[in-house]
């Protein structure tokens, strides 16, 4: 077993019980990726955790973006353009490695991981936390 590339804690916590709990959620799911690309000569368990990443990261971003508009958030539209980025660049890194890329390759991934977990999270859902629950 590999250290994990996450650790969660309380400076995740953005203060939004339901969103709180899938960011825990997909933190889970990369922590099983970094584990799988470390440990798995199978390609095949790779791009399922790369799959249910990707699918939990859209729902995810759904989620949050009807909580948005529920409470008017004023930023709507840069941190919508955020979550677009985000499965772009998501999107991009599993392509290359759906389309044969060494299964070792797995620093872009994690730096778009790391991206969307470190800056994303702690920086604009906590300050979109903070102004609908003004």
């Amino acid at each position: 077993m590999t250290d994990t590339l996450f650790r969660w804690d309380d400076s995740f916590l953005i203060g939004i019980a339901e969103l709180d709990h899938e960011h825990k959620v997909l933190i889970d799911d990369i922590n099983m990726l970094n584990e799988e690309l470390a440990g798995s000569d199978e390609r095949s368990e790779v791009t399922k955790c790369l799959g249910d990443i990707y699918a939990r990261m859209q729902a995810h971003f759904a989620l949050e973006e009807h909580f948005m508009k529920e409470h008017e958030y004023q930023f709507f539209d840069e941190h919508k353009r955020e979550h677009s980025e985000l499965l772009e660049d998501y999107t991009e890194c599993m392509m290359r490695f759906l389309n044969g890329a060494s299964i070792s390759s797995k620093n872009p991934i994690e730096e778009c991981l790391t991206q969307w977990v470190v800056d994303h999270i702690t920086t604009s859902d906590k300050k979109m936390s903070l102004i609908v629950q003004e």
